[in-house]
């Protein structure tokens, strides 16, 4: 699916960037790594959403909060049924108690036993890792900061777009990843939703501060309208 966004560095003009949202709707391709620091894994889940393909919508997620997983909102949008794999290989079902459809982000409510990550902040230049699916098992890639960007990318409806903070982040980002959410010093800093479509190495990720609001929103872990299907 793809999409274009402006994206406006701090202190310059703006400039337009491509953007690919990184869904997909099989397993994860093959891809190797090493296993990361014990809580970024912990906290690290798979999402898989039912009810708008014939085969499911797969994506990522972490725990931050007592049981509620933020990923993004493409991933679950006019789902019926959402399951999440923990880095264990244990899995529960999961229900959608807060989104944002101009932000592309989304809380479920879970309950599973995790740490959750706390929320920080984090700068260009900054390193950490983020926890991505391979055969259905949680790996550790990692991240660098870029740039600290605007960015005013279409919603997930296609009928309208947003501004978010965020970031341009060298990493390797395939299918499937979308949802994973980046951490440096032990904090959650941001939130992967899309790859670059002019460069395989690079891909964006929304300021994890953005989704404070919704998480609060969710504490009452009541169900909410998923909506349509993303197209």
């Amino acid at each position: 699916m793809r999409d274009a966004a402006g994206t406006r560095p701090r202190g310059r003009r703006s400039a337009a960037a491509a953007l690919l949202l990184v869904v997909a709707v099989t397993a994860c391709d093959e891809h190797d790594g090493d296993e990361g620091p014990a809580d970024v894994v912990s906290a690290a889940v798979r999402v898989e959403a039912t009810g708008c393909r014939a085969r499911p919508s797969v994506g990522a997620g972490s725990f931050l909060g007592d049981e509620l997983v933020l990923t993004v909102a493409h991933v679950v949008a006019g789902s019926d049924d959402v399951r999440i794999t923990l880095s264990d290989g244990s899995s529960s079902t999961a229900s959608v108690v807060a989104i944002d459809r101009d932000k592309d982000l989304a809380v479920l409510a879970v309950e599973a036993e995790a740490s959750p990550l706390p929320v920080g902040r984090a700068r260009p230049g900054d390193r950490g890792d983020f926890v991505v699916w391979r055969d259905e098992a949680p790996v550790t890639n990692p991240f660098e900061i870029i740039t600290y960007v605007d960015i005013n990318a279409s919603n997930i409806d296609h009928d309208g777009s947003g501004l978010r903070k965020g970031f341009q982040i060298d990493a390797q980002v395939d299918n499937g990843d979308s949802g994973s959410v980046l951490v440096h010093r032990g904090e959650a800093v941001g939130v992967v939703f899309a790859r670059s479509t002019g460069d395989g190495g690079r891909a964006w990720a929304t300021d994890i501060r953005e989704a404070v609001p919704l998480l609060d929103e969710a504490a009452d872990r009541a169900a909410v309208d998923v909506g349509r299907c993303v197209g």
